[in-house]
């Protein structure tokens, strides 16, 4: 505040609130500003403190109650000082020691003067606009004391300008005379800033701009920010609050926080930009002549015979309240991306998994390692199954059979995220659909290396729909998973010459998320299911559309003009029919009234 009164609002009800204003100082030791408590007054040295209670806000007056006037010589209870008080207050407002709202104050009053001294004759040289800027700080607009939101007010100290620095005025107003265009590197004022920007934009100095106020003098300037610096905000004045899924995360350098990451092509790039709320696990190969160029000098590694180094980076982001489980800003429901919660209820212990594979090296099924089934993304993954040709067939159906449940360590799924394993409403039990009977003899003849009916592929359809909203999030819950098996035709397969006892079966695993309303749609009508004939979008002929520049539907011209002509067209045509017929002719020649 830089006058003697200032108002706030306290926001709710003041029943029951004490409000109180106290001085408060800089710690010498911390170099921090001392929190002031509950137990002050409504007068603190020169301050008042003046509230008055609405119905759901109060209005909180500060006043000073000194005088202002500069001193006089022999002159008391005066400012001695053009710079009369400078100090620092806290009003808060407090309800049974609780404080509830906590308002900072820095006061800089300048004291009242009047001119007294002789008034120069001299012109006030005004430089050339075309040369010059219009206004170094237009909204400089008290001299000797600082103004509000004026950044470039120079008696602003470091201090006060923290109080509004991201509310400094914009524009011409604010001393912004020379706004940098959309196309220059160094701009912030695009919205949504594409890709390829750092790499089309325009290097060039701000003097040399087609706004008013400015003239190109030719100077030559290093730019501030380097051209591959991405600025954390989108536009000048817009706060930044906060990520949405799939936004880069940014450093406080203002530039992408990077870690190497595998690209749709399946190689690794060095420097890609993390994405919020997006785990990976990926592993790199680098060739151990580059990953030597960052070590020290005096350090290298035996290569042997050429071998490849591997390196391997995992982002996981964890919310710091997940013992809540409440998922996404509070969200209980499922995220995208986040793995399905499994139990199994007929174990002492409840914990249960719903795995896929992750194939490694040959891709078979001995090797390939299991990763959890994620929310929301449908995936297809396998194996690879070593076979003998002798192979019995109900054995090759039951191994199937257990290399597929063994990635289903579960009998139910929890319906959201924060499923609870003592609550049995919180789970739905998984529908299985058994295999091919494995005890059934199946007559296979006497033919060698052929099993009919082998389950080789799971199917996972987990159905979801959307129960309601959390801060504009979707709530996403699990309504019913169901596991089916589908056979194929094992054959023994070997080339010309069968020199291998061996053959492979692949086996699958397939997840499919369906979503459905949350709930079930009206039922048609027996007239809505019969009557047809005029349902455009079940027949080839749609007889509405027949007429259909005279209904409403048509917006080409006003509906007036159209039901005009329609009319018109409607009358020449039975006009023309009506001279066309036979008895008009006869009632034309046996008339003599009618001159045909």
């Amino acid at each position: 505040m830089s006058g003697p009164r200032v108002n706030s609002f306290f926001l709710g009800s003041s029943s029951g609130v004490k409000f109180s204003i106290v001085l408060s100082s800089i710690d010498e030791e911390t170099g921090k500003l001392q929190l002031a408590n509950c137990s002050g007054s409504r007068r603190a040295g020169d301050w008042n403190l003046n509230v008055t209670p609405g119905v759901n806000t109060s209005k909180v007056t500060v006043s000073l109650t000194r005088n202002l006037q500069l001193c006089l010589p022999n002159a008391t209870d005066c400012c001695t000082t053009p710079l009369c008080v400078v100090e620092t207050l806290q009003v808060l407002a407090c309800r049974d020691s609780v404080m509830l709202a906590h308002l900072l104050i820095q006061a800089e009053i300048y004291a009242n003067s009047s001119f007294t001294g002789n008034v120069s004759e001299n012109a006030t040289l005004i430089p050339n606009q075309v040369f010059q800027p219009l206004g170094s700080c237009p909204c400089d607009l008290t001299a000797g004391a600082c103004d509000v939101r004026c950044c470039c007010d120079l008696e602003c100290t470091r201090d006060l300008k923290q109080l509004f620095n991201e509310l400094c005025f914009t524009g011409v107003f604010g001393g912004d005379v020379n706004p940098p265009f959309d196309q220059l590197c160094t701009s912030e004022s695009m919205e949504y800033i594409p890709d390829w920007f750092p790499i089309l934009c325009v290097q060039s100095s701000l003097n040399n701009t087609p706004f008013l106020g400015y003239f190109y003098h030719g100077s030559i300037s290093t730019p501030s920010i380097p051209p591959f610096k991405i600025p954390l905000e989108a536009s000048p004045g817009k706060l930044f609050t906060g990520y949405r899924r799939g936004d880069p995360i940014m450093t406080e350098e203002n530039e992408y926080f990077t870690i190497p990451q595998q690209s749709m092509a399946g190689q690794c790039v060095g420097n890609a930009p993390v994405a919020y709320l997006q785990d990976f696990d990926v592993k790199c190969l680098t060739n151990l002549a580059s990953y030597e160029e960052g070590l020290p000098h005096d350090v290298r590694i035996s290569s042997g015979t050429g071998e490849i180094l591997s390196q391997r980076f995992t982002v996981k982001f964890q919310s710091l309240e997940s013992t809540n489980a409440t998922g996404l800003f509070g969200n209980p429901g499922y995220q995208v991306g986040k793995p399905v919660r499994a139990a199994n209820m007929n174990a002492s212990d409840t914990f249960g998994s719903l795995n896929i594979w992750q194939p490694a090296g040959r891709g078979l099924c001995t090797s390939a390692t299991y990763t959890p089934v994620l929310f929301g993304v449908d995936s297809l993954s396998g194996c690879i199954l070593e076979v003998d040709v002798n192979e019995d067939c109900s054995f090759l159906r039951g191994n199937v059979t257990e290399k597929l449940n063994s990635l289903m360590q579960a009998t139910h799924v929890g319906k959201r995220d924060s499923s609870r394993y003592s609550d049995v409403n919180d789970w739905v039990e998984i529908i299985r659909l058994d295999p091919f009977n494995s005890d059934t003899n199946v007559s296979t003849g006497n033919l060698k290396g052929i099993c009919p009916d082998i389950p080789a592929n799971l199917n996972i359809r987990i159905i979801f729909a959307d129960v309601g909203a959390v801060k504009g999030i979707p709530w996403q819950e699990i309504l019913a998973v169901q596991i089916s098996y589908s056979t194929v035709i094992w054959q023994f397969q070997c080339g010309l010459i069968c020199e291998n006892s061996s053959s492979f079966l692949p086996i699958t695993a397939s997840v499919q998320f369906i979503k459905v309303p949350a709930q079930p749609p009206v039922p048609m009508t027996r007239f809505e299911i019969n009557d047809a004939e005029f349902d455009c979008n079940r027949n080839d002929v749609c007889w509405p559309q027949l007429f259909y520049p005279l209904t409403r539907f048509y917006t080409g011209e006003p509906y007036s003009q159209c039901l005009a002509k329609g009319l018109s067209l409607a009358f020449l045509a039975l006009l023309a029919a009506i001279i066309s017929n036979p008895w008009f002719s006869k009632l034309c020649n046996s008339s003599w009234i009618l001159k045909c």
